[in-house]
């Protein structure tokens, strides 16, 4: 018969994954030369310009696009 700890340690493992397989599943964003969220020049590598374009994309995404 499995303890509190067995139960917490499988539960854990389960929300890992769950949170793994979401990630995965995201599609990823690639440094295009403009922020993907204002359409401000970064350099290079940059996807956003700073962190507030990053979070605000963020907090889109996680509401579907919807502004």
């Amino acid at each position: 018969m499995a303890d509190l700890a067995d139960i917490a340690d499988r539960d854990g493992e389960f929300l890992h994954d769950l949170a793994m397989r979401e990630l995965a599943s995201r599609p990823r964003l690639l440094p295009a030369g403009v922020c993907h969220n204002c359409g401000e020049p970064v350099t290079a590598s940059a996807c956003f310009c700073d962190s507030d374009c990053r979070d605000d994309y963020e907090r889109r995404e996680r509401r579907g696009g919807r502004v």
